[in-house]
């Protein structure tokens, strides 16, 4: 089975994180997904940006809760690199809107509650993702999986992923039990014998932030369902170089 590329944040090592210009990038490149982060501004509008406050990415100071939507969106969010225009920090309706004129593009929505009350973060993005347009490509992950019970238990076509920064006890009992169909964890703990046991499961291994070509050509080798990245166009050429010798392999 052909490893999924997601972009993590779009083409993040190339264009500013979690803007639509990074994902426009990693869409064009081929990219299969893209992963973003979620979280709610102080009026309860869910945005796309990554970190508790906006000082690192954007000419703002101070944590995404305290500012009001149209508020955020004057800051510009490729104030930190080199890349020469202006990008807002998107809505989430924006880039679901955008993603809807790419069909196949699978979707990765992290939810970063950062301690706010599970009703308030469900409530606000709930009416966006209860969508028939992305019911078979849409996951949902988080580091928070009470919330992700919650969240399934009002969609429950919905697929759920658990984030973790360790890998789990017993994680397939533990993910059944969770409900999720996907466990994403660092590329460091992910093995062959990990991933095959939770595809006799029918739980997805996704590997982050796989950046190196020694850990992308491994994953692609055995067989891990999909992998995040901060470069999409060189994991695309590395699958694509190593699935040609794979097809020169069999045919001999």
């Amino acid at each position: 089975m052909k490893t999924l590329i997601y972009a993590h944040r779009g083409a993040s090592g190339s264009y500013p994180e979690n803007t639509l210009k990074a994902f426009e990038q990693a869409a064009k490149a081929g990219a299969d997904g893209i992963e973003f982060d979620v979280q709610l501004t102080k009026d309860d509008v869910p945005v796309v940006i990554h970190d508790r406050t906006v000082n690192r990415t954007t000419n703002g100071q101070g944590p995404v809760c305290q500012y009001m939507a149209n508020e955020l969106k004057q800051l510009n969010a490729a104030a930190k690199q080199t890349y020469q225009k202006q990008e807002s920090i998107p809505f989430l309706s924006e880039l679901l809107d955008w993603a809807a004129s790419y069909p196949s593009l699978h979707l990765n929505l992290e939810i970063k509650g950062y301690g706010q009350p599970h009703e308030r973060v469900i409530d606000a993005i709930l009416p966006l993702i209860h969508d028939n347009r992305f019911k078979e490509r849409l996951v949902v992950s988080s580091f928070d999986h009470m919330l992700l019970a919650k969240l399934q238990a009002h969609l429950p076509f919905i697929e759920t992923a658990a984030l973790v920064k360790g890998p789990l006890f017993k994680a397939t009992s533990y993910l059944k039990q969770l409900g999720a169909k996907g466990y994403h964890l660092d590329s460091m703990y992910v093995s062959k014998e990990l991933i095959e046991e939770m595809k006799q499961a029918n739980i997805a291994v996704r590997a982050f932030t796989v950046n190196d070509t020694t850990t992308l050509k491994k994953l692609f080798s055995w067989g891990c369902p999909a992998v995040f990245t901060d470069f999409p166009t060189r994991a695309l050429h590395l699958r694509e170089e190593f699935m040609y010798s794979i097809t020169l392999l069999l045919i001999q």
